[in-house]
C-alpha cells in the first residue's frame, strides 16, 4: 500500500497545486496531492549533521555577505554550522523553477537566485528558549513569527540565510533522486537538501554577543508555505557556546 501511495504522489505532484494563503507573508500555501496532509513532503532537521563552531572571518565591504544583509563589513565572528532538510515524507517537496517564482528573488551579486523562506536560523539565551519552546509545544497550529511577535520578551539573534538551490544531495534511504538541478528544485523521498557550514550566509553573526551558552535553533519551512504531513520536526536545536 505504502509502495502504491508514493508512487501516486511522485507521478501526480509533477505540478502543485496552489490554495489557501500563509499568515506570514500572505502567499499562497502550495497543497499536497491530498489536502490535509495525507500525501504530503515531511521535511526535517537532521539535528546529528547541525554541529556548530566559531569562526574569524573579514569581509569587504563589496562581498555578498555584506551586499545583501547577512553581515557587516570588518572582522566578524560566525557561528557556522551545517544544515540538512531531509525529505522522509509520502510525496516529493516540489519548489519547480525559481525564475517567475515569487518565493525566490535574483542576485544580482551571487548571480542566481534565493529562496526567500526556506531557512530560519536563531539564537537563544537559554532561560528565553524555555520560554519560547514551551510556547511551540502549547501551540502547535501558531508558527514561530507569531509566538514571537505576540512576546516581546523573546528577542533571538537571527541568521540571514537564505535558500538558493533546494535539491537532492544527501540520501536517507530507499529512493531515486528526482531534483538535482537548480533550474527545476524539489526534495524526492528519502532525499535531503544540504547546506554546508561553508556556504556563504550559512551562520549567526555573533559578533559583540557576550561569552556564555546559547541555544542555537534552526527551522525549515516555517511560514509552512508548503503543505507538510507535520510541522512539529521542522526545527532543531543544540546548546552552544560562545
Amino acid at each position: 500500500m505504502r509502495l502504491s501511495l508514493v508512487l501516486i504522489a511522485v507521478l501526480a505532484l509533477a505540478i502543485p497545486a496552489v490554495v489557501g494563503t500563509t499568515s506570514a507573508n500572505h502567499q499562497p500555501q502550495i497543497k499536497c496531492l491530498v489536502p490535509g496532509g495525507i500525501i504530503c513532503p515531511d521535511l526535517w532537521v537532521d539535528g546529528n549533521r547541525f554541529n556548530a563552531f566559531l569562526q574569524t572571518r573579514t569581509f569587504s565591504s563589496s562581498s555578498c555577505d555584506v551586499v545583501e544583509g547577512m553581515s557587516q563589513a570588518g572582522t566578524r565572528q560566525l557561528l557556522r554550522f551545517t544544515f540538512t532538510t531531509p525529505n522522509k515524507g509520502l510525496a516529493d517537496l516540489i519548489v519547480g523553477p525559481p525564475s517567475g517564482n515569487p518565493n525566490f528573488v535574483y542576485s544580482s551579486c551571487h548571480g542566481h537566485y534565493h529562496f526567500k523562506q526556506y531557512a530560519d536560523y536563531r539564537l537563544w539565551t537559554p532561560t528565553q528558549y524555555a520560554t519560547y519552546d514551551a510556547l511551540r509545544i502549547a501551540n502547535p497550529g501558531v508558527q514561530a513569527h507569531e509566538i514571537i511577535e505576540d512576546n516581546p520578551n523573546l528577542q533571538p539573534i537571527r541568521g540571514d540565510k537564505r535558500g538558493f538551490c533546494v535539491i537532492d544531495l544527501v540520501q536517507y534511504g530507499i529512493g531515486v533522486p528526482r531534483w538535482q538541478s537548480c533550474s527545476n528544485q524539489g526534495i524526492s523521498i528519502n532525499w535531503a537538501d544540504e547546506y554546508y557550514w561553508s556556504l556563504s550566509g550559512q551562520y549567526v553573526d555573533v559578533t559583540g554577543v557576550p561569552s556564555g551558552t546559547y541555544v542555537l535553533e534552526a527551522e525549515v519551512n516555517s511560514e509552512q508555505l508548503y503543505e507538510e504531513t507535520n510541522y512539529d520536526n521542522n526545527r532543531a536545536s543544540r546548546t552552544v557556546v560562545i
